[in-house]
């Protein structure tokens, strides 16, 4: 597959995905703290699943600004008002409380999330030989898996909520200790499933270090914000993990 030829794919993929979604919020009211997590996981992962599938060799240029492809998908959003269709699309990730700073806090942490990724993942390849967009599957997983269930069951079944904070603002924002257990409980459950990338060593310190880690970071960092903290201490970690160990 060629790089437009991909490009296509992910074009086509983000808009039905948004438009799907912002129907059911629009028509079935399911809470945008659900569907704005699935096109979070969509936008780091899509890109970066499609380059590990049908690596680009030709041109490695063109396939990591190839994951930069969000910056075109969500530009448009800021002409949604002379759009219904864009304006259906924009309810799937638009929650009230992020207003109005939900395309700045969107664009800047998905820009720093793939700049750490890439980065990351490329210095892995250069000094372990596995293949970037391996390793950045991995750490995007690690990072987004657990936070993106972490919310949803975190309004749904939280009980035992704490205070967090936020960029560009003084308004303060909630998680809860149920949302962080299932950040710890996912992340076990993501290196089982990347556990061929690990010696054996390597994978009982990851188990034994990642998940407690992860949990921290994803309770102490800036709501809407967190994505860039999760990856970078991910990426981090496992780089350390295969260095040492």
């Amino acid at each position: 597959m060629t790089f437009l030829i991909l490009e296509l794919v992910k074009f086509i993929s983000f808009w039905f995905l948004a438009f799907l979604l912002g129907n059911w919020v629009y028509k079935y009211k399911i809470k945008v703290n659900y569907t704005r997590k699935i096109h979070h996981f969509f936008l780091l992962f899509f890109p970066i699943f499609l380059a590990s599938c049908f690596p680009y060799r030709p041109g490695e240029l063109l396939g990591l600004l190839g994951a930069f492809g969000f910056l075109w998908t969500l530009a448009p959003f800021y002409f949604r008002k002379n759009s219904d269709f864009l304006e259906r699309c924009f309810l799937s990730f638009d929650r009230p409380e992020d207003r109005p700073y939900t395309l700045l806090w969107l664009l800047s942490q998905f820009f720093a999330s793939i700049i750490i990724v890439i980065s990351l993942a490329i210095l892995v390849e250069i000094y372990f030989g596995i293949f970037w967009a391996d390793i950045g599957l991995l750490v995007v997983c690690l990072a987004m898996i657990g936070d993106g269930l972490a919310e949803p069951i975190g309004v749904r079944f939280g009980k035992f909520r704490y205070k967090t904070y936020a960029l560009f603002t003084k308004k303060q924002f909630f998680r809860t200790l149920e949302g962080s257990l299932t950040v710890f409980l996912s992340t076990i459950g993501v290196l089982f499933w990347f556990g061929d990338l690990f010696t054996e060593r390597q994978f009982i310190y990851a188990v034994g270090l990642l998940p407690l880690i992860i949990m921290i970071t994803e309770a102490v960092s800036p709501h809407t914000w967190d994505g860039p903290f999760l990856i970078g201490v991910s990426g981090i970690l496992v780089g350390f993990i295969l260095m040492y160990f």
